[in-house]
Parts: structure tokens; sequence; C-alpha cells
């Protein structure tokens, strides 16, 4: 695994794609456990409203996602595209950190994020393409890496974003700190962009349509849809973090930012394993064994009395999200792996419409239980998800090669 992960690094095209995650990842990590907190409780939406603008976010980001995947593939100007994007998300963040309204945070997280998030998508598209065009590499490994470094962020963001919150911090200044983070992502693209690649200056060939047609097969879609209930089941869980902390466990902001840490440093060294694991056994197991662990997480959770027990939970959230972050990552490219814009985009696709279903969850649950009967009702139907899965995959657990054909 070691050699494996030097001829990554070694890499410039995939170097790019881990250091820019990572600085994104930090951007991304500084909001997210805190942004159903800083919605519901600071600005004072609804349960009903904060899940409305996070699914309409999602639908946007969705759309956006695709086209701009495609359009990558058509024209290969991944750099003009990370660039935009980049812009996008820096001035996403500047606007709540300068007017926190209600007014600036859907602008926000209905419109502006939703474009800027298409660039988590492209970064994976990169490693696709470096892992296509040197033979050091293994794909699995690569894409691994870049989910790491992404979950990385998260493990080390939050814990520091808790002790400035500790220290008398506002929670909105978190987006001051991302906008600063997108700042210097976009710098590190403008000045360090690997110009002699030639596999970015690759196009499809194909139009927008029949790019569109070959993304909406039926075998694609039914299993997309699955996927992003399982990833979904991680939104909701970044959803009700906060909410069952402050809510149920009787803990602290600070405490909702170490926890989600933790959980993120934990998936770093499981997302590693896990690529090498995939050498011997079917993505379609691996991510039924990721739903068993994660769902069964989720549930024991919200069921648990106070933060002092909350706290051993971080090591099975850890490793079921590991698994399921990672090892959706390439199950999804592959379902159209000769389009490796497209392809990502479908990442996008998968973990926004995640997005959607998480939010539907917790806007459905609202009219008949509570947080925890929230997560019990969303651990339900992802570790479903995972079932019908794996069934529709042929229940396979060994691999007859490395990888899964579809």
């Amino acid at each position: 695994m070691l050699q494996a992960i030097a001829a990554s690094w070694n890499d410039r095209l995939l170097r790019l794609a881990f250091l820019s995650i990572t600085l994104m990842g930090v951007a991304v990590a500084a909001i997210t456990p805190f942004q159903s907190v800083i919605g519901i409780e600071q600005l004072g939406f609804s349960r009903g409203a904060y899940a409305l603008i996070t699914t309409v976010g999602a639908l946007f980001s969705v759309t956006a996602s695709v086209m701009v995947g495609i359009y990558t593939d058509q024209s290969g100007r991944y750099r003009s595209v990370l660039i935009v994007c980049n812009v996008v998300g820096l001035v996403a963040a500047a606007c709540v950190f300068v007017l926190p309204s209600k007014a600036t945070f859907v602008l926000a997280h209905v419109f502006l994020f939703p474009i800027a998030a298409t660039t988590f998508t492209q970064y994976f598209a990169m490693a696709s393409l470096a892992a296509s065009n040197n033979a050091k590499l293994d794909k699995d490994v690569s894409l691994s890496m870049v989910r790491a470094a992404f979950a990385g962020a998260f493990g080390l963001t939050p814990p520091l974003i808790a002790i400035a919150v500790a220290g008398g911090m506002e929670l909105t200044a978190v987006y001051g700190f991302s906008a600063f983070m997108n700042a210097v992502v976009l710098t590190l693209i403008i000045r360090t962009w690997p110009v002699e690649t030639t596999s970015l200056n690759q196009t499809s060939g194909i139009g927008f349509f029949v790019a569109l047609k070959e993304l909406s097969s039926p075998g694609v879609l039914i299993r997309l849809l699955l996927i992003a209930v399982i990833v979904g089941v991680n939104g909701l869980y970044n959803i009700l973090l906060g909410l069952l902390v402050l809510n149920n466990l009787g803990g602290a902001a600070a405490d909702v930012g170490w926890f989600a840490g933790g959980v993120a440093l934990t998936e770093v060294p499981v997302m590693l394993l896990a690529a090498m694991a995939l050498r011997h056994v079917t993505r379609s197991a691996a991510i039924l064994v990721g739903c068993v662990v994660y769902c069964g997480f989720l549930a024991g959770f919200a069921a648990l009395p106070d933060m002092g027990a909350a706290w051993w939970m971080i090591i099975p959230a850890g490793i079921g999200a590991g698994i399921l972050l990672s090892v959706t990552v390439g199950y999804v490219q592959d379902l159209v792996a000769e389009r490796p814009g497209a392809g990502s985009s479908l990442v996008s696709v998968s973990h926004f419409g995640g997005s959607i279903f998480a939010a539907g969850v917790f806007a459905a649950a609202a009219g008949f239980t509570d947080y925890q009967g929230t997560a019990w009702l969303g651990a339900a139907i992802g570790l479903s998800a995972g079932v019908m899965l794996f069934a529709i995959d042929g229940g396979r657990f060994r691999n007859r090669a490395i990888g899964e054909v579809f």
C-alpha cells in the first residue's frame, strides 16, 4: 500500500487534486457541522424551512454537477471550471460572513454553494484521469487518497473550530474562514496547474444529449438512486449531529466540533484500507458492510442518554462512514467508466441526491417524531438500500477481478 500511495503522490495531477480537495475540505468542514445550528437555532428557520433550503440547493447542485461534468468531458477545460467555481464558493461564504441573515443564508446554500460544490467532483475526475494515464497508479487507492484527504480535513477542522467557539467566537465566523480557504485553493489552482498534462485536454467527442442519455439508462439510475440513499444517511447525520448533541445529549456547541472531527480522523485510515480490500471483495459487498456499521451507529447514537456515552460512538461512525464515503466514489464512477467528467459528476449527483433524501426524511419526520425517531427512520431506510444494492449486483462477496463490472 505504501508504494501505491508514493506513486500517487509523485503524480503531479493527482497531487494537485489531493492538495486542492484537502483545502476545500477545510472550507466545507468549517461550516457543515454547525450549518443546521446556525440556520435553525440562530437565524430562526423552522425544521421544514431548513429542509426546503437544503433540498432545493441539492436539486440545483445535481443539475449543475451533471452539466459541468459533461462540459468538462467535451471541452477538457478543467482549470477554468475550477477557477470559476472556487470564486463562487468564496463569494457564497463571504456573503453570509459579512451579512448573516436569512436572505444571505438562502442565497448561499440554495444557489452559490451548490455551484461551488461541483469542484468536489472535478477533483475525483482529475484523480481518475491521472490513474488512467499512469500505469503506476492503482485507481481505487488514488480515489481513496483524494477522498481520505477530504475526510482528514473534516478530522482536523471541526475540533479547531470547537476550540475557537469555546473561546467566544461567533458561529457565523466559520463562513469567513471558509471564504479565506476558498481563496487559498483558487491561488493553488492558478499557480500550480500542470499544463503539460495532455490527458486534461482530451475530449469525449460525444454530444451533450448523447452523454445525458448515457447517464440516464435504467441500470445506472437504479444504482445511483440506491447509492444516494446510502450516502444520504451521512447527510442526515450531518443535520442531526448538532441538534442531537444540544437537545438530546446535553452537550455544547464545541462538542459538535470535537465529535465530527473524531469521526473524520477515524475515516482516513479506514478509507485507505477499504481501497486495498477491494482487491478481494466486491464494491457492493463493501458498501453493505459499511451500511450495517454506519446505520447501526446512527440508530445507537440517537438512543444514548448523554455525551459521556456518545464519545465511544466515534469509532463505529468513522469505520462505517470511511467505507461508505470512499467505496461509493469508485462504484459510481465506474457506472460510466469511459467518461471521467460525467462519471465524477454522478458522484456529486449521488451526494446531493443524498442531501435530498436527508432533507426529505428530516422534514417528513418532523410531523410525527423527534430528532431521535428521525435518526432511527433514516438508519432503517439506509440499511434497506444497502441490502437492495447488494442483491441487484448479484449478491457476490468475492471479486472475480480488481474492480466490479456493471
